[in-house]
């Protein structure tokens, strides 16, 4: 098939049969219908058909087999037939097809012949088109297929002038570097590949996005993503569906082991219907630069499905990133000091991500609209929040992050895995206090997590009231006392225990917070929707006192976990979590999720256990877990057995007396929901 033909001229004609031998007549042939296509002058907005003979129209020379396919509507039904050329090599072929559609004023042709999404959208055909975010480089030309055409017409008879529907970027690349190439990524800021819907109406072409179709081969995508073996002084293409980029570009250039040169234009681009935007030749220079460099600092050795995490900067310029490099591997460090990631740190790949950004710091947006800049730091990912002290309106941009991953995390550029299976965290080179995670329920999050305080000291304290009746609502609620604070230990530490409620707990594990604020309360017990997402969310919350989700795995074997470990009789129901204080239930009355200590209760171990299995391609086992299981929290005093009673209350005080020389910080914001269609 020539996948380098953008334009088509046809005309349409009926060949009857004739006889077949003197005395006997043959049954009747059908009837062959014929288009003969050639090349439209008539069309100037189709200069080139990828062959790039600069500034010229080219000529279309057809392949045998070359086919399109006609669609006609009829009420709400359709029919369709596919026209096949046998010529070659020439400018104008003949086309055929047995099959006659009938007549009817709406008939709708797309090139290449293929199998399309169909609805009808105002008596005519809506066809759904595929264009795919991730795209064989193709050296003087695209990825076959990728060269889509569709004409309109009110009868099956009538002439056929094709439009073309892509709109394309042009290159050369130049430089050493070419040679180990495998990957360029153009990040256009809105969405320009993924299932996208063409139809015509009042005799013009719209070709676009539309709620009108659901996805069913290819997600929507801010980026598209040439992958290959390039070659230096070659032509390539990028094939888009049009778009006006008023924001600016991005082109990421990976090697595939996470070295990355990056090229950005904050100019606005326009990408027509039929235009081809040449970028001219490109200078990667003869090396892979120090900064954006992707750094394996955990190396996975089981499991036979890749288990990826990655740590980006964002606000660190290129002078500082040894600062970041150097904070990162502190956060990992920390994160596999706790179990169960402790216990399981074999099961991971984990990426340093030397991301520069043009200046330090994070941004200001408004504490009310996430998106209204209050003051603009350029940093890589948009990372910004209010300067009030509030930070439910932190955020970064999603759609870079996104790209990044695509570009430079190697098992993402590899397929092995996609963007939406590395949980990412964004270490902010900005010393205000804040962290937030953003969860989508397809399975992807990212989360924030500044250098709050300059690494200073925090404190974080149990909620002031709880349940008087872990069932009860109508008892009320009581203070908590400085006993029970005692006897749950009391929380001081820094911005790496914010790293691990943020990253470890909400955007790896996918648990939501089991804080909540005052009295506040929902109204009743109630499903947590996050249960049923794709992948699901907020698993170590229950909606209901009777059918928690950890009731059959630990509830109902209570007394033999207990007799294995007394350490287990934490595990219970205890009102209060999820933001609210009644409705609500949490497996066991302190952990990470409360107040960010190194500590992770029993439910929340098995279920990250269980997502690290997963992830890993390998099967959870509950005594496997068991064997492996440590329940040490490090934060409750540890009183010798022997201690008297004077010796303990000297022990408790001493803890109080220090937990109080720390300011207490208010609990971080819970996650950010995003539902799939976000993505």
């Amino acid at each position: 098939m020539n996948r380098n033909r953008l334009c088509l001229w046809l005309s349409l004609a009926a060949v009857a049969c004739s006889k077949v031998g003197a005395d006997s007549v043959a049954p009747p042939a059908p009837p062959v219908y014929t288009i003969q296509a050639g090349f439209a002058a008539e069309a100037p907005e189709t200069r080139s058909r990828l062959d790039f003979e600069e500034k010229t129209q080219a000529r279309v020379l057809w392949t045998g087999g070359d086919a399109f396919r006609m669609y006609r509507m009829s009420s709400s039904a359709y029919s369709q037939t596919t026209y096949t050329t046998q010529d070659d090599g020439v400018v104008s072929a003949t086309f055929t097809t047995t099959k006659r559609l009938g007549e009817d004023d709406s008939y709708t042709s797309i090139y290449p012949a293929a199998v399309y999404g169909v609805s009808g959208k105002n008596d005519d055909i809506l066809l759904r088109i595929p264009v795919p975010p991730t795209q064989e480089a193709v050296p003087g030309g695209v990825q076959e297929g990728l060269n889509f055409a569709a004409a309109w017409s009110s009868s099956q008879d009538e002439n056929l002038q094709f439009r073309n529907l892509m709109s394309y970027v042009r290159f050369r690349l130049s430089g050493a570097a070419v040679s180990t190439l495998q990957s360029v990524t153009f990040d256009a800021g809105k969405t320009v590949a993924g299932d996208a819907a063409l139809y015509f109406q009042d005799g013009e072409v719209h070709f676009g996005y539309t709620s009108s179709f659901s996805t069913t081969t290819y997600e929507r995508s801010n980026t598209v993503t040439l992958s290959g073996t390039f070659v230096e002084g070659q032509d390539y293409c990028i094939a888009m569906v049009p778009a006006s980029l008023t924001g600016g570009f991005t082109l990421t250039f990976s090697d595939g082991e996470g070295r990355l040169i990056e090229k950005r234009s904050s100019k606005a681009l326009t990408l027509t219907r039929s235009r081809i935007v040449d970028f001219g030749t490109i200078d990667l220079g003869d090396t892979w630069g120090a900064d954006d460099q992707v750094i394996r600092v955990v190396t996975q050795t089981k499991g036979r499905k890749k288990n990826v995490i990655a740590l980006l900067a964002d606000g660190y310029t290129s002078d500082q990133l040894d600062l970041f490099e150097e904070r990162a591997r502190t956060a990992v460090d920390f994160l596999f000091s706790v179990e169960p990631f402790k216990s399981y740190k074999e099961y991971f790949t984990v990426y340093v991500c030397r991301t520069v950004s043009n200046e330090s710091g994070a941004g200001v947006n408004d504490p009310k609209d996430k998106d209204k800049i209050i003051k603009a730091v350029d940093n890589r990912f948009g990372s910004r929040w209010p300067d009030d002290g509030t930070y439910s309106t932190m955020t970064a941009d999603a759609a870079k992050i996104q790209a990044y991953l695509k570009a430079a995390i190697p098992e993402v550029v590899s397929k092995e895995v996609t963007y939406q299976d590395v949980p990412t965290a964004l270490l902010i080179n900005d010393t205000r206090y804040g962290g937030i995670c953003h969860i989508y329920s397809g399975g992807w999050n990212y989360c924030q997590i500044p250098f709050q305080k300059n690494g200073g000291t925090s404190r974080w304290s149990f909620p002031k009231y709880q349940a008087v009746n872990e069932q009860d609502k109508s008892q009320g609620y009581r203070e908590t006392t400085d006993a029970e604070r005692d006897e749950m230990g009391r929380m001081v530490g820094d911005w790496k225990n914010t790293f691990i409620h943020e990253f470890g707990g909400h955007a790896y594990g996918r648990l939501t917070d089991e804080y909540w604020s005052g009295t506040s309360t929902v109204s009743a017990p109630a499903a947590i929707a996050g249960h049923s997402y794709t992948v699901p969310h907020a698993l170590n919350v229950s909606g209901f006192y009777d059918s928690a989700p950890w009731k059959e795995d630990l509830l109902d074997h209570l007394d033999e976990w207990t007799a294995r470990n007394p350490d287990y009789g934490r595990i219970g129901l205890w009102h209060g979590a999820y933001k609210s204080l009644y409705f609500r239930w949490r497996s066991e009355k302190i952990s990470c999720m409360i107040d960010n200590r190194p500590y992770y209760s029993t439910w929340q171990r098995i279920l990250i256990v269980r997502r690290i299995m997963t992830k890993a391609g390998e099967t959870f086992d509950m005594d496997d877990f068991i064997a492996k299981d440590v329940t040490v929290d490090p934060i409750r005093p540890v009183v010798p057995a022997s201690a008297s009673v004077e010796e303990r209350s000297r022990i408790l005080l001493k803890a109080r007396s220090q937990a109080l020389l720390v300011p207490e910080m208010p609990l971080l914001p819970p996650p950010v929901i995003h539902l799939e269609e976000d993505f």
